[in-house]
Parts: structure tokens; sequence; C-alpha cells
């Protein structure tokens, strides 16, 4: 049986910055088969990193949910499948002590998480470039709009068998 964690990144209450929080509260509400679990990850990095290496049974597939500031169309949703890029010891060790400063931040968790050998082979991201990301509640009318697809997502990829997919970036 597949083990596949669904995880938000992002912060509470600052409007599309918290879409993935925002979308892990959403699945968590759904019913999923044995083997899928849901979290809100959005607290520190090096936390949330240690929290998926030392799950009793190791995740086969990871799923990300967060709006993360890439300089794409703001506003759309973006699917990657995620690859490490090159890092160093000073590099993971800045943003571990940025994670420890309170930033939240999908790349952050991702280096992090690479570098402990937390990670399973198979990282999906589900990324909207976002709009808001000043204090306040509630996503943007355009954030908000992009939910469902997001949810949508998440689900066909939790759900999807293990297999030689290599479907690059899809923008819905």
């Amino acid at each position: 049986m597949a083990h596949v964690l669904l995880g938000g990144v992002g912060y509470r209450w600052m409007r599309d910055a918290s879409f993935g929080v925002i979308a892990s509260d959403a699945l968590a509400r759904e019913i999923w088969p044995a083997g899928i679990g849901v979290a809100d990850l959005g607290y520190g990095a090096l936390y949330a990193a240690l929290d998926i290496l030392h799950e009793q049974l190791p995740y086969d597939r990871l799923i990300l949910l967060a709006a993360t500031c890439r300089n794409r169309e703001a506003g759309r949703l973006y699917r990657t499948r995620w690859s490490p890029p090159p890092s160093d010891d000073a590099d993971v060790q800045a943003r571990i002590r940025e994670s420890g400063a309170g930033v939240i931040d999908l790349d952050h968790l991702l280096i992090i998480a690479h570098y402990l050998r937390a990670l399973p082979s198979e990282v999906i991201c589900i990324e909207l470039e976002p709009i808001d990301v000043f204090g306040g509640d509630g996503l943007s009318d355009r954030a908000a709009s992009c939910l469902a697809d997001a949810l949508a997502l998440a689900r066909a990829d939790a759900l999807a068998p293990f297999a030689t997919d290599h479907r690059d970036v899809v923008r819905v």
C-alpha cells in the first residue's frame, strides 16, 4: 500500500500566502483511503522536515500545496515535480536560520527536507502564484477561484498509481 502525504505550506491570515494551509484544511475534511494523510505544514521548515523524516512508515509520495512568488503569471496554478536544485551547506544553514526565525517558505521546506534525506523519491508541488500576500483574512478572488482546481489536482495526484509519469509544468 502506498503511503502519501498531502501537505499545505503557508501562513495563516496572510491572504494568498494562506493558500496552502487553506487547501490542506479542505483536504483534511475529506475521507481518504488508508495510507493517505493530510497535514498542515505551515510551521518551521526544519520541524516539518523532521516530522516527515520521522514518520513511522516512510512516504512514497509527497504533494505540497503553497503560494509561491516565482514571477510567473499571478493568480495561476502551477504543478511541478520537484527535483533538488544545487545547494551547499551554507545555503541549507541559512534556510534553517530563516525558518527558525519564523519564515514559512516552500523552498526552505524542500531544501531542508532534501538535505535531511526526508523526502520520498516523488515530490509534487501545486503552487499558486499569489496576488495579495499582505495581512488579512481570506484569499483574493482570483486565488479563491483556483482553490477547487488545486484540490482536484492534489486528489488526482494522491490517488494516482505509482508509474513513470513525467508531466512537467501544468498551468491551470
